[in-house]
């Protein structure tokens, strides 16, 4: 009975053929957008707290290159994970509020939106990084390497286990997850930086270089997964 209906209504509700379809599609203007435009128009939907947080690690930065006691320098320490999780809570804002059918089916597809965003919230978190090599390195209390080690090895650990967490974890809980993972790697930073544990020692200079390496190229290697993984939504969809 069902079946008869639903034939009997498409019958009585058909929807009339187009009438000067192409002719309609072809007076259509062009729209056109070149990868700057694309990239600057994403800037706009980047929030403003993002900055503000790239602003405040500049500013501790800026405070421990005129320290001489290093007071402020586990602060700063205990800051970059607050900023790896800006990058990642961000940039993955469309898949934790379930907005990866909606963007799929837009104008860009969900992966260029996600490749954008890791983009710019990236290169502008490697401005920043940047920046505070010479800030610790100005009055000489450290070295490239003892730098490198306060600046990245807290910001790429944290990227790390916040870029996986997302890429396993789907839905708002995932931004738990990652806040309580960055909450840990700060507490665990003050800890050792106040308790004047000597880390150095544990390896020798090759062996914490080659650590910043793998933990560079495994941060690398979720950041790309999760790119691919945004193309396998798409399929799926």
């Amino acid at each position: 009975m069902k079946q008869k209906l639903k034939k009997e209504l498409q019958m009585l509700y058909q929807p009339p053929d187009p009438v000067r379809k192409q002719e309609f599609l072809q007076r259509m203007p062009e729209s056109r957008m070149s990868n700057m435009e694309f990239l600057r128009s994403q800037t706009g939907y980047i929030r403003k707290w993002n900055w503000l947080i790239s602003a405040a690690v500049l500013t501790g930065g800026i405070c421990a290159a005129f320290d001489k006691n290093r007071m402020y320098t586990g602060i700063l320490a205990a800051m970059l994970p607050v900023l790896a999780l800006s990058f990642v809570a961000e940039g993955s804002r469309s898949v934790r509020y379930g907005m990866e059918e909606l963007e799929m089916v837009s104008r860009f597809s969900l992966k260029a939106v996600l490749m954008a965003k890791f983009m710019i919230l990236g290169l502008g978190n490697m401005i920043v990084l940047a920046a505070l090599f010479p800030l610790l390195m100005w009055n000489g209390t450290y070295e490239f390497l003892s730098a490198a080690l306060v600046i990245l090895f807290p910001y790429l650990l944290s990227c790390y286990c916040n870029l996986t967490i997302v890429r396993k974890v789907r839905g708002k809980e995932s931004i738990y997850y990652c806040s309580a993972v960055s909450v840990l790697i700060c507490g665990a930073v003050l800890v050792v930086t106040y308790s004047k544990i000597n880390i150095y020692s544990l390896m020798k200079p090759l062996g914490w270089v080659l650590s910043l390496v793998i933990l560079a190229m495994l941060t690398f290697r979720e950041w790309k997964m999760i790119l691919l993984q945004s193309e396998e939504w798409a399929w799926s969809f």
